[in-house]
């Protein structure tokens, strides 16, 4: 694998467990709309008939979508903070409740196909997510974006469609898939690639650079394994890495769950030096890049639709917007 080094995995996977079970993270910073985003986003939502009903809305709610678009893009102006919340918490919610669903493949790429290009003309749609789709792009066009953005955007959201159908298929098989095969497939559906477009929407187009791509392959493989750490027990039915590795190398449970924080830890070491050899003209990008990494990392923490973490997190200052513990520790759980 390009970015997780597997010569240390044995090592780790056979490790007594960790004293400490915690992720330190430097790059947090809570966007001030991150409140009134929220509200807005969902507002909107009720506005495309996305939320049907109390019980959905309490989903989305437990979603903190505050925290989901506030920390991840913490530096944005409002109207471009609001584009994106739109953006990923619509996606978050259509890879619950449809793609998990749908198996239709071709009926859900060429709903894809059909919101994300370029044109002027209303589109005839009765899916509510494909009209909701398209109002995005059509912001991301008053925010004066080229016609190749939105291809660019149009052809890796369908890259990411196609390998979460690749993953869902894999969900009973835990014993016969490779840790590495599903690494390798998380680091397309955790969903980072996309996003690191939206994060800077006048910057051009990163994914010629390999510099760039190494960062934007490492900020994936961040999110992945913190999303993996936390959802083992949420998502005792899917495939996870944690479960993966333990199969793989014959491991108990905590040994294989310590070897994952460890791989994390080793992607969370090394971003800055890759932020740091970026070209002068992507420096402010790679911050960005930095703080959404860490902030959706951190975003787990704090989220509602994670209750039971076997793993804290730590940060260097306080954040006065979230609610701590006298410790300064964000969602310190016992472990089992």
């Amino acid at each position: 694998m390009d970015t997780v080094n597997q010569s240390h995995t044995h090592h780790w996977a056979n490790s007594s467990v960790a004293e400490c079970r915690e992720l330190h993270l430097q790059h947090v910073k809570l966007s001030p709309y991150a409140h009134d985003i929220e509200a807005e986003t969902i507002a909107w939502m009720h506005a495309f008939g996305l939320i049907p009903d109390p019980c959905y809305l309490e989903k989305v709610r437990r979603m903190a979508v505050w925290g989901y678009a506030g920390f991840s893009h913490p530096f944005a102006s409002y109207e471009q903070l609001l584009l994106y919340s739109k953006y990923i918490t619509l996606w978050l919610l259509w890879d619950d409740l449809v793609m998990e669903k749908e198996t239709d493949l071709n009926d859900i790429l060429n709903g894809v196909a059909s919101a994300f290009r370029w044109a002027d003309e209303p589109l005839q749609e009765q899916d509510q997510y494909i009209r909701a789709w398209r109002s995005i792009i059509d912001g991301y066009k008053n925010l004066g974006v080229s016609s190749h953005y939105i291809a660019r955007l149009r052809r890796k959201m369908m890259t990411w469609v196609r390998t979460v159908a690749s993953e869902n298929h894999s969900i009973y098989v835990k014993g016969q898939v490779s840790p590495w095969v599903h690494l390798r497939r998380r680091l397309i559906t955790i969903g980072v690639i996309p996003t690191a477009q939206l994060i800077d929407v006048d910057i051009a187009d990163m994914d010629q650079l390999p510099a760039a791509r190494r960062v934007v392959m490492v900020a994936s493989a961040i999110v992945a394994m913190v999303n993996e750490l936390v959802s083992v027990e949420k998502d005792a039915d899917r495939v996870n890495l944690v479960v993966l590795i333990q199969n793989w190398y014959g491991c108990n449970f905590e040994s294989a769950y310590d070897c994952v924080i460890g791989m994390c830890r080793a992607e969370l070491a090394k971003l800055p030096g890759l932020v740091q050899a970026l070209p002068a003209g992507l420096q402010a990008w790679g911050v960005l890049m930095q703080h959404m990494a860490e902030g959706f990392s951190y975003w787990h923490f704090v989220c509602p639709r994670y209750d039971h973490k076997r793993i804290a997190c730590r940060l260097p200052f306080a954040l006065p917007e979230v609610v701590r513990s006298p410790t300064g520790v964000a969602a310190v759980v016992t472990l089992a």
